[in-house]
């Protein structure tokens, strides 16, 4: 019998990755997909001219719309920093064509995977960028109480219907939890 995969890091392997000594580009890469929960198409597109403050517009090529991310105030003083001290515009390019990474979806998928080595991520999460999206949905989803499902919607670009029928089986704890705070009968 083989060991289930988990889809979404623990929170202690989140930490991890938060606090590991990395090189800029590295560092902030990883706390966008895990504020963002975006594709990593998505991540790799964005222009520097949609930034703004806690706002980011994603283009989404799967619905081909723009919608719009917000981050928490940590991440936006993380890009700031980057973007005024560790960005730099690559020659021949002009404002319009700046994107905030000027690498492709593999290569990013090597830096996720050296990050998770380093701190030492268990072998049953897949070492990719769609595991950060991954626990994005679940934290959220684990703190749902004041946040709505539409947020989530928002943030990632996918249905009702597809966050709750992928991410929507909650654990015993969550639900003895939920049946906790929220008797149907109250005595």
């Amino acid at each position: 019998m083989t060991k289930p995969v988990r889809k979404y890091l623990t929170e202690d392997e989140v930490q991890r990755l938060l606090v590991r000594d990395a090189d800029p580009t590295d560092k902030l890469l990883v706390q966008l997909g895990l504020s963002m929960g975006c594709r990593v198409s998505e991540i790799m597109s964005l222009r520097i001219k949609w930034i703004d403050g806690q706002i980011i517009k994603i283009y989404d090529e799967k619905k081909n719309e723009d919608r719009h991310c917000v981050i928490d105030k940590d991440t936006s003083d993380l890009l700031q920093d980057y973007l005024h001290n560790h960005w730099k515009i690559p020659q021949g390019y002009t404002r319009e064509h700046q994107r905030l990474f000027y690498f492709s979806d593999r290569t990013t998928n090597r830096k996720i995977k050296r990050a998770f080595k380093e701190v030492g991520v268990s072998s049953v999460v897949p070492w990719r960028w769609h595991t950060l999206r991954h626990t994005y949905v679940r934290r959220m989803l684990d703190n749902l109480k004041d946040r709505s499902i539409q947020f989530i919607c928002q943030q990632t670009g996918d249905s009702p219907a597809t966050i709750l029928g992928y991410y929507g089986v909650p654990s015993i704890e969550e639900r003895l939890r939920v049946c906790d705070d929220y008797p149907v009968i109250r005595c």
